[in-house]
């Protein structure tokens, strides 16, 4: 049992990077109510904690600390841009939702250039949904109205994966 328990805790690396994640959302938050900041940081604490979830993936390479980055910066910049862009009510939620997206995208993006042990496809499918809806409700319109046919797409995507299988299938007789 002694052998175990060293390795159950956390490295001094990780300690190191959540010690780091502390200190920066305890001085913006700090810096926040010094400085009287509280109109529009909401975005701006979001993207600032999933940036210093990228800062311990960088210092230590644990996909961990990837995806919780990926998707809180994502979803920061979202509520930061729709913040700051002249958009209507329906394009401000495409904004955040397409932030969204991308912040998934940014875990498969990076996890590639890093090189992780085990490159995960899993966030493609989530930040590509919402990449999709998010551009979707930020063009508004008639592409509004092909979201209605997500089931047609589901049906094409699962008989292409279909036809796929029986390829491959086929191949190792």
């Amino acid at each position: 049992m002694s052998e175990v328990a060293p390795k159950a805790g956390m490295s001094s690396r990780d300690r190191m990077a959540v010690a780091v994640i502390l200190i920066v959302v305890g001085v913006v938050g700090l810096a926040a109510q010094v400085f009287d900041l509280t109109a529009n940081m909401g975005g701006w604490i979001v993207m600032l904690i999933g940036v210093g979830f990228l800062v311990a993936f960088a210092f230590t390479r644990h996909y961990g600390y990837l995806v919780p980055g990926g998707i809180m910066t994502g979803l920061g910049a979202g509520i930061i841009a729709s913040e700051n862009l002249a958009v209507t009510d329906e394009q401000t939620g495409g904004v955040i939702v397409l932030g969204l997206g991308l912040g998934f995208l940014s875990i498969w993006v990076i996890g590639a250039i890093a090189h992780v042990d085990r490159h995960h496809w899993w966030p493609i499918i989530p930040g590509g949904i919402l990449a999709v809806v998010g551009a979707a409700l930020l063009i508004g319109g008639q592409a509004v109205d092909l979201l209605d046919y997500w089931g047609v797409v589901i049906i094409v995507i699962g008989l292409f994966v279909l036809w796929r299988g029986w390829v491959q299938m086929r191949g190792t007789r």
